[in-house]
């Protein structure tokens, strides 16, 4: 109702969208049309209730731009679409909006186009490419031509059948193989490695679950692996390994009979062409500094990667009881996660780090756990590292490295072309960086010392044209006598010069 006792003179069943009344001052009742709440209204003059009246409501909503829509008297069916990253919420009046996202705080991107069209899904994938392109890695590809709800088996939900693929996967997941008994010597699998191969092969459950393990043969695999991005089929390929090698030791296989023998990736491969995850570069890191400056979150998290060289399953939970006197020096130690425990990082900390920290702690924004994660009542609690990573993501964008596969390990590969360039040996950086293998340091080293002798090979190119003179090269012999001619004279050596025939 509006105006006191004036009642709503539209009828009963008029839900139009975009049409609105009000009284003019004499009391007039006045219907116009207006789309949004900033914009220009269009009055109409006709009266209520004829087909003049209808024909100048639909010409308005035309000239405003707006979609001929009824009022809502219950809200729309709330039904998520079920392909990945896309998602569906309801407005204030009942409509449901279709938009793309990629992860819980990222930002929204709305589709407009009518589900089940083709522009529809044109617009989902130029969202999510747009979306991965800034926020996302190579996993997020393969996911997104996936369903939410893949169709399941209906015999997955209840016991496998003995001798089955699936019967097997049970089995191993319950083994030492699976969880670790250190008094066999089997160390088992970490929790990111047994979420990662559970989503891989219960993908081959939906079809092959119940059937014999004899339907797991190396074409399978093979066209499997072909159906995923060189990393998740290497991945692929050891999660099957593992559960093989597994089932070789309780005897349900025999060796001969291991269906990936022979079988091989292309991982490590295309992880050579491409470079894997892209180092940081001092461009990168300066627009990164000016963007965010000592005392602020971003920054710390920045200094931590930058000047600890610390793996992000580190990074994300260091903090103060990881910093200790050692030999008179303030020095960072911590058991890396990677090694579970077994190898620890001692590094001094960087004299610029010192000041990071120093200013963080002025602004009161390190804990007492973990320097940086998220703020809950006044206290900063520790993120787990896909949290960390993203948030950091983020402030990297904001800052303007917004390339797809520059994310905080960038900043750690970086660090390592530092150290490399700086002659530090294999084993000082084995040492700071926490790894295990020779091969990584050797990596590094390797390419550092191939571009330094280029660079000194061509100072001694230059060096020795610079100590040449070219006159002694191209001198011309003078002519005996006034009249001797200038032209097709020999160019030679000095030396041959006076010499008889």
């Amino acid at each position: 109702m509006l105006d006191g006792d004036r009642r709503d003179p539209r009828a009963s069943g008029d839900r139009r969208m975009y049409l609105y009344f009000d009284y003019s001052v004499l009391g007039a009742l006045r219907w116009y049309v207006k789309v949004s709440r900033k914009g220009r209204r269009v009055g109409i003059r006709e009266e209520y209730g004829t087909a003049a009246f209808d024909a100048a409501y639909e010409a308005a909503v035309a000239a405003l731009g707006g979609v001929m829509r009824k009022r809502r008297i219950e809200p729309d069916p709330l039904v998520q679409p079920e392909r990945r990253y896309v998602h569906a919420d309801r407005s204030q009046r009942g409509q449901t909006r279709y938009y793309v996202q990629l992860r819980n705080r990222l930002p929204r991107i709305r589709i407009n186009a009518a589900i089940g069209t083709k522009e529809f899904d044109l617009e989902c994938d130029a969202a999510i490419v747009s979306q991965i392109a800034l926020y996302g890695d190579a996993t997020d590809y393969v996911n997104a031509q996936k369903q939410r709800n893949e169709t399941r088996d209906q015999a997955l939900t209840g016991p496998p059948t003995p001798q089955t693929l699936r019967w097997y996967w049970t089995l191993y997941k319950q083994s030492d193989h699976w969880l670790g008994d250190l008094r066999v010597g089997l160390e088992g699998l970490s929790d990111a490695t047994r979420l990662q191969r559970t989503g891989l092969v219960e993908s081959l459950l939906v079809e092959n679950g119940e059937k014999p393990f004899a339907v797991l043969s190396r074409k399978v695999i093979k066209a499997e692996m072909k159906a995923r991005t060189p990393s998740q089929a290497g991945n692929l390929l050891s999660a099957l390994r593992g559960m093989i090698r597994w089932m070789i030791d309780e005897g349900h296989l025999d060796e001969d009979d291991d269906p990936t023998i022979g079988v091989r990736s292309g991982k490590a491969r295309a992880s050579r062409e491409t470079g894997g995850l892209i180092p940081w570069t001092e461009e990168d890191m300066a627009l990164y500094r000016a963007k965010w400056p000592l005392g602020t979150e971003a920054r710390l998290m920045f200094d931590i990667l930058h000047y600890t060289f610390l793996r992000l399953g580190d990074a994300h939970r260091f903090g103060p009881p990881h910093l200790r006197q050692i030999v008179r020096k303030m020095a960072i130690q911590i058991a890396t996660e990677k090694s579970r425990g077994n190898t620890t990082v001692t590094v001094p900390v960087h004299p610029e780090f010192a000041e990071s920290l120093r200013a963080a702690r002025t602004h009161g924004i390190i804990g007492a756990e973990v320097f940086t994660g998220k703020m809950v009542k006044g206290r900063i609690l520790p993120m787990n590292k896909k949290a960390w990573a993203m948030k950091f993501k983020k402030y990297a964008v904001l800052a303007g490295v917004n390339e797809p596969k520059k994310s905080c390990h960038g900043v750690r590969k970086a660090r390592a072309e530092v150290a490399a360039y700086a002659d530090c040996t294999e084993s000082q950086m084995m040492a700071m960086f926490g790894w295990t293998d020779p091969k990584m340091p050797a990596h590094y080293i390797a390419k550092a010392n191939r571009e330094k002798l280029g660079m000194s090979g061509m100072d001694k190119v230059v060096a020795f044209d610079q100590s040449q003179s070219l006159d002694d090269f191209l001198a011309i012999p003078h002519g005996n006598g006034a009249g001797t001619s200038t032209r097709n004279r020999v160019v030679t050596f000095r030396s041959n010069f006076g010499k008889k025939a």
